[in-house]
């Protein structure tokens, strides 16, 4: 059966240029990257003055960077942006600028942007309008992936992944709107493939695809953003719009075996099969072991050279077949469940776990109410797992650009290990939804070997703390949160802790940079954190 799902309803109908008519400017400062001029092939006297130059000789100070003025062409960058482009200091190597939201998400993909800074209450007041997903924030901000896209660890710096860099290969029944509405105007396909009528063409047949690419790859400011926009796509036609047959799971096959051949770093596959046009060629659910199916072979095969497979779990939840549907079952790959906007599992919702005992799904996103693009250019809620697929696949993406050396499998490890129900993983909702910021951090120390025994998170953090524990064992945690000075500010044990523990230290705690300490069976562990405001 196929986990291709009708789009529900029209969700809204609007005018974009009168909706970003509205914004108004706010004063920003923009700061560019490092400079790229050396400094001992410098002339100072081009920029200082003689009685300049006597003051820094005098006191024995060095030339800097900080003395270089402001790259000419960086500024004529930002111009050709915001509203209006004031002064700059060669200093903070930083311009000012009054620009509106979504100038400031253009401002933001400039290479020779650093940062942008909202000067509005204060120079280090962190911009209030970082990233704006329009109205795909709900389905993005379940899975925190917000907490990537603009992440701060002290407060100022950020890390911005947008997908940049990563390929992705998605394997559908056709990508009809393709070419005739704009999701993306830096939207970069780089090659697109037919299996099913052969040649290039894959802009016929049905929209699907287009809905399921557009969760990924739109950048459409303050309307609707998803969640990997500055990838790299390959669209690749494998599925019959009118029929059900075997030989579909060969084209999918043969268009995993594209995707590597062309360095595809993440295949996203929105199509499940169980049932067929003829009932000989069904399968039965005691089929579901991962090594049975051809398609399953073939996604784990396609795993095996390093890509990350992500596919649909299937719509057949609460159906006579309720399980998962093939290639779900198969090991070594990212399925994906579907829940609603409260987090609850969807009915249709295909069911694990694998008949062998693996946790499937392995992980859940939005698929029942999903925002998502027609083929008309109109948004429409759309349910079904072939959404909640794109939406996670493209968050993985953004995940693996930010720890470009971890694998595949640490990439899966990392999502499972962040998701809400991971010591209380069940057949519907799998490990549950992930939190991409708690992933990225957990990713970050396996691949460089620092993991340790207790993962503390969030961090900053902001009245609580989360502390992921490394082994089912019911111990004491003794908890002690001391400022710089050594002074304990907040103390406490919690009793018979396995898996995951939660404090909450209080608001009486000023915001600032604490040393937590950690007690449990005997080891003693420390680390740094930062409360926020």
């Amino acid at each position: 059966m196929k986990s291709i799902v009708h789009i529900a309803i029209v969700l809204f109908l609007f005018n974009a240029k009168g909706m970003l008519a509205q914004e108004l400017p706010s004063p920003y400062a923009v700061y560019f990257s490092e400079k790229n001029a050396t400094l001992d092939t410098l002339d100072f006297g081009l920029y200082l003055s003689p009685r300049a130059l006597e003051r820094r000789v005098r006191q024995n100070i060095a030339f800097s960077k900080s003395d270089i003025r402001v790259s000419r062409r960086n500024i004529s960058a930002v111009k050709s942006i915001a509203t209006y482009t004031g002064v700059s200091s060669k200093w903070l190597n930083v311009v000012y600028v009054e620009a509106t939201p979504t100038q400031v998400l253009q401002l933001r993909t400039l290479e020779c942007v650093a940062r942008v800074v909202e000067l509005t209450g204060g120079m280090h007041k962190q911009e209030s309008v970082a990233f704006s997903y329009g109205h795909a924030d709900s389905q993005t901000r379940q899975i925190s992936l917000h907490s990537l896209h603009v992440h701060t660890d002290n407060g100022y710096d950020e890390i911005v992944a947008l997908g940049e860099g990563m390929l992705i290969a998605v394997l559908d029944a056709g990508f009809v709107g393709g070419k005739t509405v704009g999701i993306n105007d830096g939207l970069d396909t780089i090659i697109t493939r037919n299996f099913v009528e052969g040649g290039s063409n894959v802009y016929q047949g049905s929209s699907h695809g287009f809905s399921v690419l557009s969760t990924m790859a739109a950048y459409q400011p303050e309307v609707f953003i998803g969640t990997a926009p500055q990838a790299s796509y390959a669209l690749i036609k494998t599925e019959k719009e009118l029929s059900e047959t075997p030989e579909e799971m060969m084209n999918w096959i043969a268009g995993a075996e594209f995707a590597d051949s062309i360095g595809a770093d993440i295949i996203n596959s929105s199509l499940g099969y169980s049932t067929f046009d003829d009932p000989d060629d069904d399968y039965s659910v005691s089929d579901l072991d991962g090594r049975t199916s051809i398609i399953s072979l073939g996604a784990l095969a396609a795993a095996r050279t390093g890509m990350l497979v992500v596919t649909s779990a299937g719509n057949a939840g609460g159906s006579s077949w309720d399980k998962l549907t093939f290639p779900a079952d198969a090991d070594s790959i990212l399925t994906v469940g579907s829940v609603t906007q409260y987090g609850v599992a969807s009915s249709f919702s295909s069911r694990g776990y694998t008949v062998d005992g693996r946790v499937k799904p392995n992980v859940c996103a939005r698929g029942e109410g999903a925002v998502v693009y027609r083929s008309d250019g109109t948004l429409a809620y759309a349910n079904g797992t072939s959404f909640s697929s794109p939406i996670m696949a493209g968050a993985a993406a953004c995940l693996w650009s930010t720890v470009p050396d971890a694998t595949a499998q640490e990439v899966i490890e990392a999502l499972e290990v962040s998701a809400s129900h991971y010591y209380q993983h069940n057949p519907r909702i799998g490990y549950g939804i992930p939190n991409l910021g708690f992933a990225h951090r957990y990713l970050s120390t396996i691949v460089d070997g620092k993991l340790p025994e207790i993962v503390v998170y969030p961090n900053p953090f902001p009245d609580y703390i989360s502390l992921f524990l490394p082994d089912g064992e019911a111990l004491d945690i003794h908890l002690e949160l001391r400022d710089l000075n050594q002074r304990t500010v907040a103390i406490t044990t919690l009793e018979s802790k396995r898996y995951k523990a939660l404090w909450s230290p209080g608001d009486n705690i000023a915001p600032g940079t604490y040393i937590l300490y950690i007690e449990r069976g005997g080891r003693t562990q420390m680390q740094r954190v930062i409360k926020l405001l």
